[in-house]
């Protein structure tokens, strides 16, 4: 209450009163808008904030990232540590199913193959290696990442042939299977499975058919086809003859070969492989074989050159004469495996050494270890 002159004091004035009550109520307001201001002002920085306080990096990491942390040597590609991982959170679940590449299915039960392969899209490297029980209608099982194979290592299943036909073959519709390495090591394949690969798989960097006996020379000279691209062939206890390794001396892209234990081959397929021709004395060589001439034999010398790994373990007839032929024929080459072979008798083992001794002045490391009819070792390097 406001007292005036010449007013009473129990009657104040309406002016007054009027003026107290907007300047009370313009007072409140101000204070009351002031503090309301404060705690949003206080809330919205409260807000912004808190992520920043309680983020986690993996809700900053990308998919890629986080894919490459937990599969990039932090877990091996197990099924059983893919389950553990996909239970922690979704994000670890989502991660595995989109990012996941290669998978060690040695260990996995059959019966759930079907779903892992519907639930893993986007697999390219696939290891089924020594699964006895691994057959036909498994591999049916694997259509749905065909288009996307790099990898598939087969080596010791019980496939066949009719599998094999279904799946490598191709329609008028379909593409190439763009598969890179490939290892049937031990399967019960035939040469018209082994060509139906070498038809349809044109980007095979890789092929291991070691102990395939449906493998022949029909399937060699297909190599040298169709697959331009092949830098490493193993044979080994295949049954080929020296006219197959000629065939692959005009494989354009063949880095390294094993023809180790083959019972058809001896010391002049090694020459065939290095040098194109065949030995008129070979007795392995069937008469309809014929020798590259001068001319042909210049222009493919540069794939022989290229080889730089060759493994021919017990080889018959290794003597010198075969070493100084690949010293001229393969300057390239780096690696030789002559472990377990058998030398022609009466052999000169000084001019024998003085080979060896050249190749490997030139950078060549060999590894052998001669053995007669017995079998006992004589001299090992």
């Amino acid at each position: 209450r406001q007292k005036r002159k010449g007013r009473n004091q129990n009657t104040p004035a309406n002016g007054a009163s009027t003026s107290f009550h907007v300047t009370s109520l313009q007072h409140i307001t101000d204070e009351a808008s002031t503090r309301l201001s404060k705690r949003l002002r206080h809330k919205m920085a409260a807000k912004t904030e808190e992520p920043a306080n309680n983020c986690r990096p993996m809700n900053i990491l990308s998919n890629d990232t986080l894919a490459n942390i937990l599969f990039g040597g932090f877990i091996d590609q197990a099924p059983r540590q893919l389950a553990s991982i996909s239970c922690v959170c979704k994000r670890f679940k989502l991660v595995a199913e989109t990012s996941l590449t290669s998978l060690d299915l040695r260990k996995v039960k059959l019966p759930l193959l079907g779903q892992i392969i519907n639930r893993y899209t986007n697999l390219c490297h696939l290891d089924f290696s020594n699964i006895r029980e691994f057959g036909d209608r498994h591999m049916q099982l694997l259509l749905p990442v065909r288009e996307k194979l790099q990898s598939l290592k087969l080596r010791g299943t019980n496939v066949t042939d009719r599998s094999i036909e279904s799946f490598f073959g191709l329609t008028a519709r379909e593409r190439s299977i763009p598969i890179e390495i490939l290892d049937l090591s031990g399967t019960m394949i035939s040469q018209k499975a082994a060509v139906t690969i070498a038809i349809c798989c044109p980007d095979l960097k890789s092929l291991k058919l070691s102990m395939c006996q449906g493998i022949t020379d029909v399937f060699m000279e297909c190599i040298s086809t169709h697959l331009t691209k092949l830098q490493a062939l193993d044979v080994s206890m295949c049954p080929i003859t020296a006219k197959g390794c000629r065939s692959l001396f005009c494989a354009p892209s063949l880095r390294e070969v094993d023809i180790s234990a083959c019972p058809e081959l001896n010391a002049h397929a090694i020459r065939a492989l290095v040098t194109g021709q065949i030995g008129c004395d070979d007795k392995d060589a069937p008469d309809s074989v014929d020798v590259l001439d001068e001319t042909e034999l210049l222009q493919r010398r540069g794939n022989v050159s290229q080889l730089i790994s060759i493994s021919a373990q017990y080889m018959k007839e290794i003597d010198a004469n075969l070493l100084d032929v690949m010293t001229s024929y393969a300057p390239h080459l780096r690696r030789l495996d002559l472990r377990h072979y058998q030398e022609i008798d009466n052999t000169d083992l000084s001019s024998f050494k003085m080979s060896l001794r050249k190749m490997q002045q030139n950078g060549v490391q060999v590894a052998f270890s001669r053995s007669n009819i017995i079998g006992t070792t004589l001299l090992q390097h």
